[in-house]
C-alpha cells in the first residue's frame, strides 16, 4: 500500500484550501481575475501580470506590456485573452501599448518565440558578443555583457504599485 498521511484524520495542512463550486462553468473564468468570487484574498491574473512587469527595468515595461503572450489551457478559454488585455490595459499606464495574445502554436513553443520577440525588439542589441570581440576577450567579456543584461532585467524588490 501507499504511504498513510501522517497529519490526524480530517485535519488539513495550512497550504491547502478547499473551494466549493457550484456553477463552475461561469465562476472558475471568472475566479483567474477576480479571486475574491470564490473566497479566495490574493490579486487576479491581471494584477499578477501588471505587478510582474513592473518589477522588471522601468525601460522594459513598455515592451513587456506590449508583448502579452498567454499560454496553456487557461488561454483557451473563449474571451480569456480579450479579459486579459482589458484589464491589463485598465493597470497600465496610459501612454503603454497593451497587447495580449494567445499563439496558435503549441504551448511548448511559446517560450522560444517569445524570446525571438525579446530579442527582435533591439531592447538587448547592446549585450551581443561578436565572435571577434571573444576572440580578442574570451569569456571575461561574456561575464561582463551577462552582468550588464542581468542589470538591465534586475527586479527590484517590491515593484511599483498600480494607481
Amino acid at each position: 500500500g501507499g504511504e498513510k498521511n501522517s497529519s490526524a484524520a480530517g485535519s488539513r495542512p495550512e497550504e491547502e484550501a478547499v473551494l466549493a463550486f457550484g456553477n463552475e462553468r461561469f465562476t472558475v473564468p471568472e475566479a483567474l481575475f477576480t479571486p475574491t468570487v470564490v473566497g479566495l484574498e490574493q490579486c487576479g491574473i491581471a494584477e499578477a501580470v501588471g505587478e510582474s512587469i513592473t518589477m522588471l527595468d522601468a525601460q522594459l515595461h513598455s515592451l513587456m506590456f506590449s508583448t502579452i503572450v498567454a499560454v496553456g489551457g487557461n488561454a483557451q478559454i473563449p474571451g480569456f485573452v480579450e479579459r486579459l488585455q482589458q484589464d491589463i490595459r485598465q493597470l497600465a499606464p496610459s501612454d503603454f501599448e497593451v497587447c495580449a495574445v494567445a499563439p496558435p502554436q503549441p504551448a511548448d513553443q511559446s517560450a522560444w518565440r517569445g524570446g525571438m520577440r525579446l530579442v527582435n525588439s533591439g531592447v538587448l542589441d547592446q549585450y551581443w558578443v561578436t565572435k571577434q570581440e571573444y576572440e580578442e576577450k574570451g569569456h571575461v567579456l561574456c561575464r561582463q555583457k551577462l552582468k550588464e543584461v542581468e542589470t538591465c532585467l534586475h527586479v527590484r524588490k517590491g515593484g511599483r504599485s498600480f494607481p
